[in-house]
Formats: structure tokens, C-alpha cells, sequence
């Protein structure tokens, strides 16, 4: 066997141990979110992305459903959430929030990976939440979907959760510079922000920043806040959490 022949056979079987990888846990639930259902074991994943051909590809995604049936004090502010990975991971700021009875946590849909559009088509109402939570666009963002559309599907999204109260939320820092799509990710997290805030003000609905401790001047994570350069680490998520907890309790009033 030459050498050429060799070096494929290697890159070969070392691209195709990315794809396999071993099983992450995540939560999942129905398609449709209530204040009822809570959040069950599954492993893997099929999602087709816009833009791309209609071919299956393995993952193993984050995502939270319904209600979380975390410990919450009788007069704790009911919220629902609509989010991707930001949200839905397990160090996110919404599992970390997870041990404050001041909050509760009573519906949505997270999911890793998700554009806004996606996150749309699985949640259901939860017209018991005071407050919605919307953290959505960044997928959107990476997959150089227009801006406009983000936007558009965001006030889908608050529609059909039908709370009482919206709070919006910026876009995360980004280190990358670039994506498969095309995209400058660190770019167009700035662009998503300042639409997110725009249309925010526009309805009346609460905006809040609660990664201005962890983004640097030019958009990305400050140096240690990030592994991916995409995701705060979970020590970051903390200081979001802290932010993300003041919002929704301003929010609620």
C-alpha cells in the first residue's frame, strides 16, 4: 500500500470516529410543550438544516421540554423558555436557575443545534408563564439564515406561547469568524443583537444582555469563558444565570 494510500485510509477512518462518537445524554419530550410534561432520557437525533440537501446526518443534541420540576417557592415567577443550545445544554443558565425557588420554570422547547424557525415549529403555548423567555438566532446566525426572517419567526414564537410578559435576549459572543454556511458568526451576533433589541423595543417587550461580562469589545468571549469559542463554559453560565434571574424577576413586575 503507497503512502497516499495510507494517508487516506487514516483520514478516513478518523473523520468517520468524529461521526460516531460515543452517546451523550440529553432530555426530550413531545412535540408539543405543557406545563405537564417533563423532560425524559433519549439518545441521537435526525435534523435537516435549510439551505442543505435533505440528508440525514447522526447527532446527538441537548433539549428540554415542558415544565422542570425544580423546587419553587409558592409565589415564584412562572416562566416559559424558547432557546437552542444556550439554553438547552446542561450547564446552561437555565439548568443552573434550576436550584432558584425564586423562579419556575412551567414550559418550552430547547434544543441544540435549533434555528428560531425550528424551535417555532415544536413549542406549544404556555399561557400560564408570566414571563417568556426568547433565546434564539444564533443557529440562525451560523447558518447565514437573514436576519429578517430571525426576527419574524421570534414574534412567531411569542405569539404562540401566548405569556403574559416577553423577555428577549441577546445574541451569545461568538469566536468564529466563520462557518460552513458562509458566515461570520462573531459579526452577525452583533447584527442579531441590536435586531434583537430593536424589535424588542418596538413591542413593548424586555431586553436584556446577560453575556456583556463574558463578550469582549469585538464580539468574542473574553479569553477562559469559552472552550468551543461558541458556548460559555459552565463556570461563564454562572454570571448568565445571575443576569438571566434579575431579568425575568424585572420582567415579571
Amino acid at each position: 500500500m503507497s503512502r497516499t494510500t495510507r494517508l487516506a485510509l487514516v483520514t478516513s477512518l478518523v473523520s468517520a470516529a468524529c461521526l460516531v462518537g460515543a452517546g451523550v445524554f440529553v432530555v426530550s419530550s413531545t412535540h408539543t410543550a405543557s406545563a405537564g410534561d417533563r423532560p425524559v432520557a433519549v439518545f441521537g437525533d435526525t435534523r435537516v438544516e435549510r439551505g442543505t440537501t435533505n440528508v440525514a446526518r447522526p447527532s446527538t443534541p441537548n433539549v428540554v421540554s415542558g415544565a422542570l420540576d425544580t423546587p419553587a417557592l409558592t409565589d415564584a415567577v412562572p416562566f416559559a423558555y424558547a432557546g437552542d443550545s444556550i439554553t438547552a445544554r446542561p450547564d446552561s443558565w437555565l439548568h443552573q436557575l434550576a436550584t432558584d425557588d425564586r423562579l419556575r420554570a412551567v414550559g418550552g422547547y430547547a434544543h441544540s443545534g435549533y434555528r428560531a424557525d425550528q424551535v417555532l415549529a415544536e413549542i406549544g403555548p404556555v399561557p400560564q408563564a408570566r414571563v417568556l423567555v426568547v433565546e434564539v438566532g444564533t443557529n440562525d446566525v451560523n447558518q447565514a439564515v437573514a436576519t429578517e426572517r430571525t426576527i419574524a419567526d421570534v414574534d412567531a414564537i411569542v405569539r404562540r406561547v401566548g405569556a403574559e410578559r416577553v423577555l428577549v435576549v441577546a445574541g451569545p459572543p461568538s469566536d468564529r469568524t466563520w462557518s460552513r454556511w458562509g458566515a461570520d458568526r462573531r459579526s452577525g451576533q452583533l447584527v442579531l443583537t441590536d435586531a434583537l433589541h430593536a424589535v424588542a423595543d418596538e413591542h413593548g417587550w424586555a431586553f436584556v444582555d446577560p453575556f456583556r461580562s463574558i463578550r469582549a469589545a469585538d464580539g468574542a468571549y473574553v479569553p477562559g469563558t469559552s472552550r468551543d469559542g461558541i458556548h460559555p463554559t459552565a463556570e461563564a453560565n454562572g454570571a448568565v444565570a445571575t443576569a438571566m434571574a434579575d431579568a425575568i424577576e424585572r420582567t415579571a413586575r
